[in-house]
């Protein structure tokens, strides 16, 4: 049965804004690149941050949210991990870093970037705190829409690392 909720929708249109505006924005996004992530989950994230038309017509599959919000999950987790660290130096301008093409920004541009850099952090935990309140939320129209079968995400063993890869080390 397709979930059509609309708090579920709210949480994925705001988790959507935040990721575009604030993780996987234009000063930020060629960090991203070199993330060890799979191809499968860029997908899922991808799909969960650009397709929430669609799925308003259509409705989500609980599967579906499970896997991009695991998908999710595992971006923040390597994030902190891979990129975090050395962001600064990753994006700075006048190194020979592989991802810094651009001969020198304007002043503007600097410190709209610095300011991308310096709150990548916080945003990384906003990020997480909203997927954990998605997590939530459908887990309990889970239980609620399957009281007589086994809900959904209790057939998906990795969803039991979902709080190991939100929270900060």
């Amino acid at each position: 049965m397709p979930i059509k909720n609309a708090d579920i929708f709210r949480l994925i249109e705001e988790i959507s804004e935040h990721y575009r505006k604030n993780i996987n924005n234009r000063y930020i996004r060629k960090a991203l690149l070199i993330m060890n992530l799979s191809q499968s989950a860029w997908d899922q994230i991808e799909s969960l941050t650009t397709r929430s038309d669609y799925f308003k017509s259509q409705g989500y599959q609980f599967h579906e949210i499970y896997e991009q919000i695991l998908a999710v999950g595992q971006f923040i987790f390597n994030a902190r991990r891979d990129i975090l660290p050395n962001l600064r130096s990753m994006l700075s301008r006048g190194t020979d870093s592989l991802l810094s093409r651009s001969k020198g920004p304007q002043d503007q541009n600097r410190i709209l970037r610095d300011m991308a850099i310096n709150n990548f952090s916080s945003n990384l935990k906003v990020l997480a705190d909203m997927i954990n309140e998605l997590y939530i939320t459908t887990v309990e129209l889970d239980r609620k829409m399957h009281t007589k079968k086994t809900p959904v995400f209790k057939k998906i063993p990795e969803l039991k690392q979902l709080g190991q890869l939100l929270i900060e080390p």
